[in-house]
């Protein structure tokens, strides 16, 4: 073998030593990239729900396991434009059914104090004088909630408002955005300086500074109906995001 073959060899193999640790370098970089870091469990709590699961046995709704209250709950078949997980909360016809769907209970509940986004994309099907609808966070889905951050229709009403209710008293402002039977995503951010509000990517009703609940609450929605006929309501989504904790 001639000394030009022989040089030709090592320098082949010499530039694949060099290259091979760059190539995993590379490799590894490529999977830094891709991996999802966790939140940081100390100081936060991200939740979400597409409610893909639907209804499962043993009660459980949905990915988080939500409880229901009175009424009626069904999965819905997906539609376009990605809503793979829907479902339906209905009265019934009996008068005065309250049908809720809350997130833990009340001994698991969130601190009002700490920085948290609530998030909801859902759809009232029934738009009318005897529908009353609370989307957001509240201490009971039952009538009128003592404490809560939340959107409301009550019967009356042609437009959402924005609530924020503490020991029974409260701050109601109307968004001017008319109720409809279309998907909304409510939006409320409790935040130091107040609670501010938006409906489809459109800030809303100000900043609520007044009536801020000091008591724990709950995500939920509750529908309910003041004449003996059946009102429904579709959840597609809800989003949590906690801040500010120290544990």
């Amino acid at each position: 073998m001639s000394k030009l073959y022989k040089s030709f060899i090592w320098f082949l193999l010499s530039v694949a030593c060099i290259g091979l640790p760059f190539s995993f370098l590379a490799f590894g970089s490529d999977l830094s990239t891709r991996q999802s870091n966790l939140y940081p469990y100390k100081s936060s709590i991200f939740l979400q729900d597409d409610f893909v699961t639907g209804i499962g046995g043993s009660g459980t709704i949905g990915e988080l396991g939500w409880n229901l209250s009175s009424g009626t709950a069904a999965n819905q078949a997906s539609e376009t434009g990605g809503r793979i997980g829907i479902i339906r909360r209905d009265t019934t016809a009996v008068i005065n059914t309250y049908a809720s769907i809350t997130l833990f209970n009340s001994s698991n509940a969130i601190d009002t104090a700490l920085p948290h986004i609530i998030t909801w994309a859902v759809r009232l099907n029934t738009n009318d004088a005897n529908t009353t609808l609370r989307i957001g966070s509240t201490n009971s889905a039952f009538a009128a909630p003592a404490n809560g951050v939340y959107f409301e229709k009550l019967d009356a009403d042609t437009n959402w408002f924005c609530v924020t209710r503490a020991g029974g008293v409260q701050t109601r402002t109307d968004s001017t955005i008319a109720t409809n039977t279309s998907f909304n995503t409510f939006v409320y951010s409790r935040q130091s300086s107040g609670v501010t509000f938006s409906i489809n990517g459109t800030s809303v009703c100000g900043t609520h500074t007044t009536n801020i609940p000091a008591n724990f609450y709950v995500p939920s929605v509750a529908i309910t109906n003041s004449a003996a006929a059946a009102k429904t309501v579709d959840l597609d989504y809800f989003e949590g995001v906690l801040t500010g904790l120290t544990r």
